[in-house]
């Protein structure tokens, strides 16, 4: 009795009548699996070499194939039910508009702008301009001093915010409008004027009685962004 063999390919239907040649069972190898691996089981006439070649290309087609079409509409769906969730998204308690459109997009969340820090500083009578910086954590009072290389302490500021270097710390020679002076090198942690703060900023504490008045000097302002003096301001910004 003569059996029919059902390919499909391509939505494509085709029916082989396989005429007078015995019956034998398809055997394919796919990768490590055989014919049992097939999603089916089919019975082909035992025909040529050639044609049973065919046959046999065939049939791992179209397991190839219906297994990428399963894969494909896997995928589709995971990104359907990702896009149905991004759409279902609320803002988190905090989070601004960008940040949330970026979020639902499955986009990184945008860069901050900073926005830079301002001080403005007013002239007193004689032209000077006083500042109230808190060194690390203390204020002091101090002026400011664009022609001072450096931060500079008295004895007793020093003492203020827990500076206290011993004698032997006083080898640096610096030049001062009372001749050469002796000092001390330290490191202040932090300095805060207003919003804007520097940190590891370079100073010096000279010895009791060689200065009224600390002073506010290049190793401070230089770490800004600029400063410039606008009439009787002098603007701070970083």
């Amino acid at each position: 009795m003569a059996r029919r063999v059902c390919r499909q390919w391509s939505n494509a239907i085709i029916l082989t009548e396989p005429a007078a040649y015995p019956v034998q069972t398809l055997k394919q190898e796919a990768g490590a699996g055989s014919a049992d691996s097939l999603p089916f089981h089919a019975t082909v006439p035992e025909l040529p070499s050639g044609a049973a070649k065919r046959v046999e290309m065939t049939a791992l087609k179209f397991y190839k194939c219906a297994l990428l079409a399963v894969l494909g509409l896997t995928s589709q769906a995971m990104s359907t039910v990702g896009a149905q969730d991004r759409a279902g998204m609320t803002p988190f308690v905090g989070e601004t508009a960008a940040e949330f459109e970026a979020r639902k997009k499955g986009l990184p969340p945008p860069t901050p702008v900073i926005e830079p820090s301002t001080v403005t500083l007013d002239a007193d009578a004689r032209g000077h301009f006083g500042v109230d910086p808190a060194i690390n954590g203390t204020h002091v009072r101090m002026m400011v001093d664009t022609g001072a290389s450096s931060v500079v302490l008295t004895g007793r500021d020093a003492r203020t915010i827990g500076i206290n270097p011993p004698s032997r710390d006083f080898a640096l020679k610096m030049s001062t409008v009372n001749g050469i002076v002796l000092v001390a090198p330290v490191l202040l942690e932090e300095v805060a004027v207003g919003d804007i703060v520097v940190r590891d900023v370079r100073a010096v504490v000279l010895p009791e009685d060689k200065l009224q008045v600390s002073l506010l000097g290049m190793s401070f302002l230089s770490k800004l962004s600029r400063f410039e003096v606008s009439g009787a301001q002098l603007v701070l910004t970083r």
